[in-house]
């Protein structure tokens, strides 16, 4: 009898994930991403660090936990900053998140692009592109944006 009774819990526990799994959406629309921000965090001899804020916003009906995401910045169509970050937080339905990121670019990289904006006086072109980790998405959600911005 009680063999029996530990095959029934053992089912019901099983049969009741199985629900938990089926109720998980799988049509997600893509949360976008757009650049709200950047400061500069850290210079040094050999690197750079700048903090990007990145706006996630979430268009469906449902919160979304974000794991944490990388990207890769291009300043004028050249690679130009990478970053990962590990952040926890959720998106909320309908709604949008600022997200903090480390980035690092080199020193050669950074002068090459200084020289090349400071002489041009013209507005900056940049693409991100990068994931966003979810749990509902193990491989991830892959995003791009690209826009202009004007140095004062």
């Amino acid at each position: 009898m009680f063999k029996q009774c530990i095959k029934l819990l053992a089912c019901l526990g099983l049969l009741l994930g199985l629900a938990a799994c089926g109720s998980l959406p799988t049509d997600l629309e893509k949360p976008t991403v757009s650049l709200a921000g950047i400061s500069v965090a850290e210079v040094s001899l050999l690197e750079q660090q700048f903090i990007l804020n990145l706006r996630v916003n979430n268009p469906n009906n449902i919160d979304i936990p974000l794991n944490g995401l990388n990207i890769n910045l291009e300043v004028n169509d050249k690679p130009f900053a990478n970053g990962v970050s590990n952040e926890a937080t959720t998106l909320p339905r309908l709604g949008s998140a600022v997200v903090k990121l480390r980035v690092s670019t080199s020193l050669a990289t950074f002068i090459q692009q200084f020289n090349v904006l400071q002489a041009s006086g013209k507005p900056i072109a940049y693409r991100i592109k990068g994931k966003l980790f979810l749990p509902l998405r193990p491989d991830g959600i892959s995003f791009e944006r690209q826009g202009e911005v004007v140095l004062p």
